[in-house]
């Protein structure tokens, strides 16, 4: 199963659309989803870390992608269900 890290704010419209569909891959057993929220501090640390500062951002494995827009977020999803 894959492993995805989505970064997140409590403020982020984007990250709602991002963490709402990659929830539903989670259910579906696609992927194992964590969710880090810059909203905390624990959250900046671990955005930080790994040298996120814009959100939404996903991890799979050592790969970042800055889900800028709706068409990013497609494409993700298309990639990782075709798998």
């Amino acid at each position: 199963m894959t492993e995805a890290e989505l970064f997140t704010h409590p403020t982020c419209s984007g990250c709602q659309e991002a963490l709402t569909a990659l929830r539903a891959l989670e259910r579906e057993g696609r992927i194992s989803l964590v969710v880090t929220s810059l909203g905390s501090p624990s959250g900046r640390r671990r955005a930080s870390d790994a040298g996120v500062r814009v959100v939404p951002t996903v991890r799979i494995g050592a790969s970042y992608q800055l889900l800028a827009s709706p068409e990013d977020l497609k494409a993700l999803v298309a990639e990782l269900t075709a798998g």
